[in-house]
């Protein structure tokens, strides 16, 4: 019996220590789990906090870049300022001796004239008004072939002519009209637009006459002196607008309508002193018509003129806004 019951107590106290020695085991396998866990946290922790002070660190330098930057660009800019500063004081020394040494005298302020016109070229002082004068005068111009012919022929014969342009054909002859120019011939306004100025009003009858104007100043640096007006069409809008005298004609050739060189001629066969005579600058049969017109002329004694000319030794004070037909 006594045996028995030492074979349980044994029993017993060997399965209580059993027991013991697992509980005690599986504390220290949950100890361990726990020190890997805190292991864990620590590491996250001490990564995290080693981040966050690489960032700052990080952050701390760009705002000392920028600031040393900035700083950089003010001390830059203070020295170019400087430099510009000590450049100034260089140059007003530089001025001041200068002044010192020598005061020049001021130059006068230039006066504002205004554009002169062309009479002092196409006027000549030289001629006798003894003698018979006829203007010449040729619409619708300029035009090269044609041109250019006609002035050839008043070149060989000392005989000048007037031209009244159409402003918008200038500027592709400029070399035309400045041969014109150069020989003394009167270049005179035929409109803008070869416009019928009795059909525009009065801010439009104005442009037609300055755009003449600022394309002839532009070539030969004068304004026009005259105008004729298209189709000779004038009402008292035209001459209460136009500040320059209207000058038509006494004699017509309408080489424009035979275009044929012994019609024109035969139209200026009853040509007189003081006349003025009507070609347009358009057509070879007028050139034809004209080298033998201005020898004949100048053999039976006349004086071949500009319309200026004209009124200038015919003793006739042209007036702005006035038709002429002669200068009789």
């Amino acid at each position: 019996m006594e045996d028995k019951r030492r074979k349980r107590m044994g029993g017993q106290s060997g399965g209580s220590f059993q027991k013991r020695d697992s509980l005690r085991e599986r504390s220290k396998i949950s100890l361990e789990r726990r020190k890997k866990q805190i292991r864990g946290k620590i590491i996250l922790i001490n990564s995290a906090l080693a981040l966050v002070i690489i960032m700052f660190v990080l952050v701390g330098k760009v705002v000392s870049l920028n600031r040393h930057g900035g700083e950089g660009i003010e001390v830059a800019g203070r020295s170019g300022k400087q430099a510009e500063a000590e450049s100034e004081k260089k140059d007003s020394k530089k001025d001041s001796s200068k002044k010192s040494e020598s005061t020049p005298t001021p130059e006068p302020t230039p006066v504002a004239t205004e554009t002169p016109d062309g009479s002092v070229q196409w006027i000549r002082k030289d001629l006798d008004d003894s003698k018979p004068m006829v203007a010449l005068t040729f619409d619708d111009g300029p035009y090269a072939p044609v041109t250019e012919r006609i002035l050839n022929v008043l070149k060989k014969y000392n005989s000048s002519a007037t031209f009244f342009c159409v402003g918008n054909r200038v500027p592709n002859y400029i070399s035309v009209i400045e041969k014109a120019y150069e020989q003394g011939c009167q270049l005179a306004s035929h409109t803008y637009e070869h416009a019928i100025l009795t059909k525009l009003k009065k801010k439009k009858i104005n442009w037609q006459m300055d755009q003449v104007d600022k394309v002839m100043e532009d070539v030969i640096g004068c304004k026009t002196t005259a105008l004729r007006p298209p189709g000779g069409a004038v009402n008292d809008t035209v001459k209460n607008t136009v500040k320059v005298p209207m000058v038509c004609w006494n004699v017509d050739s309408e080489d424009w309508k035979s275009r044929n060189k012994k019609k024109i001629l035969e139209r200026c066969t009853s040509i007189g002193d003081g006349d003025i005579v009507l070609m347009h600058d358009l057509y070879p049969t007028t050139a034809d018509a004209v080298e033998k017109l201005v020898p004949r002329l100048v053999k039976e004694g006349y004086q071949l003129v500009t319309v200026d000319e004209l009124f200038y030794y015919k003793g006739i004070e042209a007036k702005g806004g006035t038709v002429y037909f002669s200068g009789k």
